[in-house]
């Protein structure tokens, strides 16, 4: 697995004019149809995006729920680049974002068992509930989201060891 270094992405807060990139990397993971019963809008304010070459190839967003709780939305990486660290930056990006602005609980709904895995092993994420899709988003053969929860604080602390 090749891993791409920080001087080749560059990862960096969206702007409206990423728009069209965004949804061209969402629609790579199925996660296109914005706005639907799953994802009504997509707030550009609260993404980050990560660029090679020039070409935004990851995306990542999340969404404030009250003063100590947040929400993950979309993240996804073009298949192209998948395994090569990019879903890692975006993740951790946000995640320090929502830490610095006092966030405690932190929550995302993912459908792939491998994705859960993933949260789960770098993140620490542990899992809370289930929940039933309300539209074709994610994975089609999939009829629900695993809610996954973390601490950031327990994050950051265990991330700085």
């Amino acid at each position: 697995m090749e891993i791409l270094t920080m001087s080749e992405t560059i990862l960096r807060a969206a702007r409206e004019d990423d728009r069209i990139s965004i949804m061209k990397v969402m629609e790579s993971a199925n996660m296109h149809y914005i706005p639907s019963p799953e994802m009504l809008e997509l707030d550009i304010s609260c993404f980050f995006v990560a660029e090679v070459s020039g070409t935004i190839v990851g995306a990542a967003g999340y969404r404030i729920l009250s003063p100590t709780t947040a929400k993950t939305t979309l993240m996804a990486v073009l298949p192209e680049y998948k395994g090569k660290g990019i879903g890692n930056i975006l993740q951790t990006r946000r995640m320090e974002e929502m830490y610095q602005r006092g966030i405690k609980i932190l929550t995302t709904n993912a459908d792939l068992p491998e994705t859960i895995s993933w949260y789960q092993k770098h993140f620490g994420y542990r899992p809370v509930g289930k929940l039933k899709k309300q539209h074709e988003f994610g994975n089609p053969n999939i009829s629900e989201w695993t809610t996954l929860e973390v601490n950031l604080e327990d994050w950051k602390h265990a991330s700085h060891r």
